[in-house]
């Protein structure tokens, strides 16, 4: 009776280490569910386009005069943040650095917009998954993705 229930305790415990380590994580990089992460992003991407400032067209409605990125900074920002995902590597710093260079979320917008038009990809699926949706590791943790909405919602709409 004794051997049984060890034998039991060790199968349950190699069934929830196969769930937790790769199961579950496999499952939520291929969308079958959904992680905190995809969660966090849902809550960007259910706001109205002029309230959302990872929008494409958040910056598009803003007040004339509004400060946005000239190109040359706008087209190393992006490269810095596409450049900044790797196969084995990512540079999570280098992304949240160029969040902190921003000065409005008419700026995040504009950021977005000039990345999806370049990289045919949403930004904010972008910074969640990295280049690629079946590298395991690539992508910001959540954490990270905080940082930046941390960052962002303590901008002002437009400056």
């Amino acid at each position: 009776m004794k051997a049984n229930n060890e034998k039991l305790i060790i199968n349950a415990g190699i069934l929830l280490i196969a769930y937790f380590g790769f199961l579950r994580p496999l499952m939520t990089k291929f969308g079958i569910t959904k992680s905190s992460s995809d969660k966090l992003i849902d809550s960007y991407n259910n706001l109205p386009n002029t309230e959302n400032p990872f929008s494409p067209n958040f910056w598009k409605v803003g007040p004339v005069g509004r400060l946005l990125l000239t190109t040359a900074i706008v087209d190393n920002f992006i490269k810095k943040i596409y450049n900044s995902f790797g196969v084995f590597t990512d540079d999570e710093a280098t992304v949240i650095s160029v969040f902190r260079q921003l000065k409005s979320k008419s700026q995040v917008s504009y950021l977005s917009d000039k990345f999806q038009q370049k990289y045919n990809t949403d930004l904010l699926t972008y910074l969640q998954k990295g280049y690629s949706s079946y590298n395991l590791a690539s992508g910001l943790s959540v954490e990270e993705l905080q940082i930046i909405f941390s960052i962002v919602n303590s901008l002002p709409k437009y400056k």
